[in-house]
């Protein structure tokens, strides 16, 4: 089936190559060995050079630029379209990991090895194969297969790629911080484009995670939608109205400008290596902050909490404790959480509290992941 696949968002699969050896064997209780056939045959695809999308998943604030997102979100929905209406095929294993990308960023599905033909095709196994977080509730639950289940795996990822995580997103914010990049590149698509695009990436990711399968769109509805053409997803369709709700957003840019997002360490062998992070404040409001590291490694931070006044700048110094052995992992995800929210007059660094970031408590509250990543050109010269 997967030789009649031909879309330019669908990994090609070329064919198959086999390879027939002779291995000498013992038989048992007999002094003789008999030469027996041993045959591997292994499946062909095109080589795709990018990897897969999963190490392209960030936050806002840092990675793949908007454009080159929503492009990656049409060709995922291009490819299922062509799998669900050319082909009949459920893909039935949806995510960051089976979604290749080629020189030009161009987004291809892959990885059919848990796809059925139809909706009434069986496993021959019982135990259902399955990956949580991208599984629909009623396959993992019951095993009913249908293209609803891609859908509900097809709404995860493209939360995934317009937030950086799986969470049901705050669209406010989510916004907010887009917003707040737009405007330090001065690159990208004018924002009252933008911000439609991502709104509606939003609601529809929303709208494919519903957990009824029959309120779930088609993919035909979604691609129809992104095209901007007038009409909704269906007559159980409520995504019209949280559309409307999520055009108008309110927000202040609040937001720290943070840099860098990823701490280069210039690691050395029993010494002390320290990094320098720089917290800008352009605002017309004081913003108070809080830096914690979430990593086992001994890291030092000085400040690890105060007040950016309006219009300036604090100086973060991050320190690695002397290593008597290098990280086994050059590159660290998410060392670090920078916490931020606006604060009235007169309050002081004395007086900041794991309290004010709280996002309960309703005021705005912005987190930055910030990576490390360890340099260890100085230790290779050495060795």
């Amino acid at each position: 089936s997967l030789l009649n696949v031909n879309h330019e968002n669908v990994v090609r699969f070329l064919g198959y190559c086999a390879c027939t050896e002779e291995k000498a064997m013992r038989i048992e209780g007999v002094s003789e060995y008999i030469y027996a056939e041993i045959r591997e045959t292994l499946l062909c695809f095109e080589y795709i050079s990018n990897g897969s999308l999963r190490g392209y998943i960030t936050d806002e604030l840092s990675g793949l630029e908007w454009n080159t997102r929503y492009q990656i979100i049409k060709q995922i929905c291009h490819g299922l379209h062509y799998l669900h209406k050319e082909k009949t095929i459920l893909h039935m294993d949806l995510k960051p990991d089976n979604i290749l990308l080629d020189n030009n960023m161009v987004a291809k599905i892959s990885d059919f090895g848990l796809s059925r033909l139809d909706e009434k095709s069986q496993t021959m196994d019982a135990k259902r194969c399955v990956t949580l977080g991208y599984c629909s509730p009623e396959y993992l639950l019951g095993g009913k297969m249908s293209v609803k289940s891609d859908m509900y795996s097809l709404g995860v990822m493209i939360i995934e790629l317009v937030t950086g995580y799986k969470d049901i997103p705050d669209n406010n914010n989510v916004l907010r911080r887009w917003r707040h990049r737009w405007n330090k590149s001065q690159k990208e698509t004018p924002w009252s484009y933008q911000i439609l695009q991502i709104t509606k990436c939003i609601g529809i990711g929303l709208h494919c995670q519903e957990s009824d399968p029959y309120r779930r769109p088609f993919i035909q509805d979604i691609i129809h939608d992104m095209n901007g053409n007038e009409g909704t997803f269906g007559q159980n369709s409520n995504a019209d109205g949280f559309y409307a709700d999520q055009t108008r957003p309110c927000w202040d840019d609040d937001m720290l400008d943070i840099e860098p997002l990823k701490l280069h360490f210039q690691f050395e062998l029993n010494k002390e290596i320290s990094c320098l992070l720089n917290l800008d404040n352009s605002t017309t409001a004081a913003i108070a902050f809080a830096i914690q590291s979430v990593s086992p490694m001994p890291y030092c931070i000085q400040p690890n909490k105060g007040i950016v006044l309006p219009l300036s700048r604090c100086a973060i110094v991050i320190t690695l404790e002397s290593q008597s052995m290098p990280p086994k992992d050059m590159q660290h995800l998410g060392e670090f959480v920078v916490q931020s929210a606006k604060i009235i007059d007169g309050v002081t660094p004395e007086e900041i509290t794991s309290d004010m970031f709280n996002k309960v408590s309703g005021e705005v509250v912005d987190e930055v992941n910030v990576d490390a990543i360890f340099d260890l050109a100085l230790l290779l010269e050495e060795s």
